[in-house]
């Protein structure tokens, strides 16, 4: 690779003649309305993003481009964004006029994600949704997960992403959504699993969202979709951002849940960025530094399990984390740019299991089932981009990624992952806007823990390698058509590899003036990560035991939606409806079961679980409005509704350690209509914001249906000790679900269970104020479950009360 990488840059040197082929483009861009001069607006060439320029205090700009028709994209805040092609002469200047609409009038989005070139949101093959930065620091996020749970479609359950309930609850192992910074996987190594406080909310330009198979460009993981982090490089003009913030819990629902005594716990905190360009140099420095006491008060001490030693002040969540992007762009060769970019955190927190019990100490974990994890990790990506005057896109990206948790108990882990991404691209101008992607990809993870001893040792290694290209074209304007293949190669400890190809298309017909008609069709394909084979541990008589012999999964993702742009008066958006059917063979679940005879022997276990299928209808809306010169507002709405079913309810997938039969039908507690567990059929979601002057007021809700079904074992356990001494696992969810389990008297008779009327679901509502009091810097009051409702999403996991912040935010 080294021996490669200096060919490259050599024969790149010695050449730099070839790419003088240059012209000078002059502009001018006015308001398209009042037809004054635009100043400070954003003008940057598609093909190569870091070639651009700004307007100065008349309105004109002035870059030099390759010869040849070129696109370039001019932006500016308030208004929308546009494109324009022109075409560059040789030694030569070409002259154009532009103008810009008020944003109000028109709502421009442009993404990458769909097929790792920009392209207008409206015209993509599959559904989408954009989160901007200014919703992620309006909701004072401290993780980035708090801000993605407001999006339409899309649920964190317990750190686990699921995207039109394509997956359960696995505690976030094995994603079936890709995880992605700047196009770069950010799933740890051994387990598959997103870890959120470490990406970089400080430095966002935008989140893009893909609903639906996205395994042809992002990876095995992407079965359910894609969630992509796009961090921001410097524009003409430096900028400083500092927020800090501080807030506290409330007391809880029902008062005697309190685990506290005086003070109520308290949450701090600080975010910074910076980014500047020095001539041909861009950096970007960022950070952000939480102390969080938390609202999970430390284990129950239990009689039977005396070796709980956790104190109030250990379970404070104490984080740091400095990231940075470098990026030159040398003069001599026009349209290559080389960096690096990092990402470093030390946190200290904890991890609990299980609540107490749901009578008296829901907001307390139960003995033995709190983890405190020391944990350090960073990634450092070397990356090089190469375009050129022809339309030639080179890309080499490369990611090491390391993690050390330091959990104690033998339950420590430490994994470093090299991944490599070599992309070609090329735009052919003589067949109207066809683009071809191509690449090659690796991915090596080197894990040594004790938890992963059941594969015959605590070294553990698994590869995977892949080629992909995709094809997008455009015809006459009106439809744009796409299509792609991934072959891919895994392999796990040189025991087993399996080698698979997977497939995707769609296309996306301009029917209207405004109005969007698509189709798309996609494969996936997941091999099991090394945790989800070979992980064992326990805490607190529950057990995670390991499955050796668990096989991959595969799924095919169809949809067909339509996205129709909506102007009333002033206020402007894209409403988007979409029928969507998923369906995986060899589905991989987590499964609570009693897997031993001895020891924890009650716990999960990853399971082939048999075929199933997700069909519904998901609806959104994004939009914006600008009524007047001082009031505005900004809206993000949607529904979904799923039908997550097993195809194969009565086939027997394991044996517990009775030997007793498990599948679909014994293992849960509600079969009314197959309905998987861990879903919520039904998700409602908006967030809208008023800005008038210099205030603003926002408003979020979230509505989760009830959740149908879940495993059996939870509600066979829940039985109180006979007698003080005797270990119990009793946590009061069966009454806390409102329903009765009565136990079989015999091993012939099966359980029963009564099933409570009048399931209702969850709301959760936020709110939020802001004042600028000053051109830089802004004040805001920020409040999330405004109701001080308690509720759980996750099964033995209680959610946060009511949360109170003070935020100051510094824009220079």
């Amino acid at each position: 690779m080294r021996r490669v990488f200096i060919l490259i840059v050599s024969v790149l040197a010695i050449a730099p003649s070839v790419w003088a082929q240059n012209g000078v483009l002059k502009g001018h861009i006015i308001d398209d309305e009042t037809k004054d001069p635009i100043i400070g607006a954003n003008i940057v060439w598609v093909t190569d993003r870091t070639v651009g320029a700004a307007t100065d205090i008349d309105g004109n700009f002035e870059m030099i481009l390759p010869a040849g028709k070129q696109k370039i994209v001019f932006s500016y805040t308030g208004m929308a964004s546009d494109t324009a092609v022109v075409n560059i002469k040789q030694d030569a200047t070409v002259n154009v006029s532009l103008s810009m609409r008020d944003a109000s009038k028109e709502l421009g989005v442009v993404v990458v994600s769909a097929g790792k070139f920009e392209q207008k949101l409206e015209e993509l093959t599959m559904s989408m949704e954009v989160l901007k930065p200014e919703l992620i620091e309006n909701k004072n996020t401290t993780s980035i997960e708090t801000a993605l749970e407001q999006t339409p479609g899309l649920t964190i359950l317990d750190s686990e992403p699921q995207i039109r309930g394509g997956s359960g609850f696995n505690f976030g192992v094995g994603s079936r959504v890709g995880v992605l910074v700047d196009d770069l996987p950010v799933l740890v190594g051994d387990v598959g699993r997103a870890e959120w406080a470490f990406l970089p909310i400080e430095n966002i330009e935008q989140v893009e969202i893909v609903k639906g198979a996205s395994s042809v460009l992002y990876g095995s993981s992407a079965l359910s979709g894609a969630i992509n982090i796009r961090t921001a490089y410097p524009k003409s003009k430096p900028q400083t951002k500092v927020n800090i913030f501080s807030g506290l819990y409330s007391t809880p629902e029902r008062p005697e849940m309190k685990w506290w005594d005086n003070e109520l716990p308290m949450y701090s905190g600080l975010n910074f960025f910076h980014s500047r360009k020095f001539d041909r140099i861009d950096v970007v420095v960022g950070g952000n530094f939480l102390y969080d006491h938390g609202f999970i008060g430390p284990p129950v001490v239990d009689e039977f399990l005396q070796f709980d030693t956790i104190t109030n002040e250990d379970v404070a969540e104490r984080k740091g984390r400095i990231n940075f992007n470098l990026r030159y762009r040398p003069k001599k060769i026009e349209g290559l740019s080389f960096g690096i970019n990092g990402n470093f955190m030390r946190s200290k927190s904890n991890f609990s299991l299980v609540w107490e019990d749901a009578d008296t100490a829901i907001y307390e974990a139960m003995g033995g089932t709190m983890t405190l994890t020391d944990q350090f990790m960073f990634y450092v990506d070397p990356f090089l981009t190469y375009y050129s005057k022809s339309g030639y896109r080179h890309s080499l990206k490369s990611r090491i990624f390391y993690v050390n948790n330091d959990n104690g108990n033998n339950q420590s882990n430490r994994s470093i992952v090299y991944f490599g991404d070599y992309q070609f691209q090329r735009k052919f101008e003589n067949l109207e806007d066809l683009t071809l992607t191509a690449g090659l990809t690796g991915n090596y993870t080197h894990s040594y823990a004790e938890l992963y001893a059941a594969s015959g040792g605590p070294l553990n290694l698994s590869r995977n390698f892949a080629a992909y290209t995709q094809l997008d074209k455009k015809f006459w304007e009106l439809l744009t058509a796409s299509v792609g293949m991934r072959y891919e190669y895994f392999q796990i400890n040189d025991q087993e590899f399996v080698v698979k190809p997977v497939f995707r298309s769609g296309f996306n017909f301009k029917a209207g003036k405004e109005t969007y008609l698509r189709y798309s069709y996609g494969q996936g394909y997941r091999f099991p990560t090394i945790a989800e084979k070979f992980i064992r541990t326990s805490a607190g008589g529950m057990g995670v035991y390991p499955n050796p012999g668990l096989q991959p999964e595969t799924s095919w993702n169809a949809e067909i939606g339509i996205k129709q742009g909506v102007k009333i008066w002033r206020f402007v958006g894209y409403l988007d409806i979409a029928g969507f059917w998923q369906e995986y063979s060899n589905a991989m679940e987590y499964v609570f079961a009693k897997w031993e005879k001895q020891g924890a022997y009650y716990g999960f276990k990853f399971v082939n679980s048999g075929d199933i299928q997700v069909r519904g209808i998901d609806i959104s809306l994004l939009g914006q409005g600008k009524f007047n010169e001082d009031f505005g507002m900004n809206l993000l709405a949607g529904y979904t509704f799923t039908k997550p079913v097993s195809l194969t309810p009565h086939e027997v997938y394991a044996t517990d350690s009775s030997g007793a039969e498990i599948s679909y039908v014994s293992s849960s507690i509600d079969t009314s209509n197959y309905i998987l567990k861990y879903r919520f059929q039904h998700l409602a979601k908006a967030d809208v914001e008023f800005t008038y002057k210099k205030f603003a007021i926002g408003y979020s809700v979230r509505y989760y249906s009830y959740m149908q079904n879940i495993d059996k074992t939870f509600y066979k356990i829940d039985i109180p000790a006979a007698f003080p001494g005797v270990q119990s696992l009793y946590t009061g969810i069966t009454a806390y679900r409102g329903d009765e389990f009565i136990p079989a008297p015999d091993p012939v008779t099966p359980d029963e269970i009564i099933i409570g009327p009048d399931k209702k679901g969850t709301t959760v509502m936020d709110m939020r104020v802001s004042c600028n009091i000053s051109k830089s810097s802004k004040v805001a009051v920020v409040i999330s479950n405004m109701l001080n409702r308690e509720y759980s999403l996750r099964p033995l996991k209680i959610e946060s009360p009511r949360t109170t912040a003070i935020q100051y935010t510094l824009n220079i």
